[in-house]
């Protein structure tokens, strides 16, 4: 799948950490050098990146890109549209002297910077594919737990408002079973940060057996779920390994899912603005009712 609109930088940035030694040469190299892969061929950029040619295609597979030439391209993007590439979000631990001012602030900061890298990493093509999947199927499963959970009974009820035919339930044996119970035209969407979920891999899982595709909502670089998802939607990699809860990384895949409301809707404009404004005044009559 094309990268299009997909920082190369950023795409780098993002699985520099996951890279083995050889790769991580290359990557480096790049960040630093970009222009050397524009110029240069496959065992160029390795002898200058000091490694070998194989390293470059195993990065290559490791960024999700159909090769090296696709690499070039969206190398040569970023420095001829004269864009500045983004630095990863610096990491935040919390003490017991910091004030309330100084978390908000570095919160809020770090989630200004993982909302700039999530639209570094945009792929517009694969949300076009995302929303011709959901239109095309008949039965939607979302599946996600803890931080993820609320994120995928977001998109859920989002779905649902659109007249979407939907399942998401907070049990992970109701998702496993719902995975169980798709076709072979129905559509599976996962949502897990790490992409290693044990419970959300095995729904993922299940629903390709059925013979489902799959959409995961994951940050960038190599996981159970990224591996076998048909489409991915990746947001940046934005927390540490130990962490006090999800934070950014909650609020980076709430914004993927608002992007992916917002091209389910332009796209199908006529039938969903109606539906958006009978649910619309539905529950506001319910209230209505409640107050009286």
């Amino acid at each position: 799948m094309e990268h299009i609109g997909t920082s190369g930088l950023a795409l780098l940035r993002e699985i520099l950490d996951s890279c083995t030694g050889a790769e991580r040469k290359v990557a480096e190299f790049l960040i630093v050098e970009p222009r050397t892969a524009v110029f240069c061929t496959v065992a160029e950029l390795a002898r200058r990146a000091g490694t070998n040619p194989p390293a470059v295609i195993r990065l290559c597979k490791r960024a999700g890109l159909s090769g090296y030439r696709e690499l070039q391209l969206l190398l040569a993007r970023d420095i001829y549209s004269g864009g500045e590439p983004i630095e990863p979000a610096s990491s935040f631990e919390l003490d017991s002297d910091q004030s309330v001012e100084t978390i908000a602030v570095n919160l809020i900061d770090r989630t200004k910077e993982a909302l700039d890298r999530l639209a570094s990493l945009l792929n517009p093509r694969a949300f076009e594919e995302a929303a011709a999947a959901i239109f095309a199927a008949p039965a939607v499963a979302v599946f996600g737990l803890g931080a993820s959970g609320l994120v995928a009974y977001d998109l859920a009820q989002k779905l649902s408002r659109l007249g979407v035919p939907c399942s998401f339930a907070f049990d992970y044996t109701m998702q496993i079973n719902a995975a169980c119970g798709l076709g072979p035209s129905g559509l599976a969407m996962a949502i897990s940060y790490s992409g290693k979920t044990p419970s959300t891999v095995q729904a993922a899982e299940e629903a390709k057996k059925s013979g489902a595709r799959l959409v995961a909502i994951t940050s960038l670089g190599p996981s159970p779920l990224s591996r076998i998802a048909d489409i991915l939607l990746p947001v940046p990699a934005t927390e540490s390994v130990l962490r006090q809860s999800a934070s950014v990384s909650r609020s980076t895949q709430l914004v993927t899912v608002d992007i992916l409301h917002g091209v389910l809707v332009s796209r199908n404009i006529e039938r969903a603005i109606p539906l958006l404004e009978r649910s619309m005044r539905a529950t506001h009559s319910w209230e209505k009712r409640e107050a009286e």
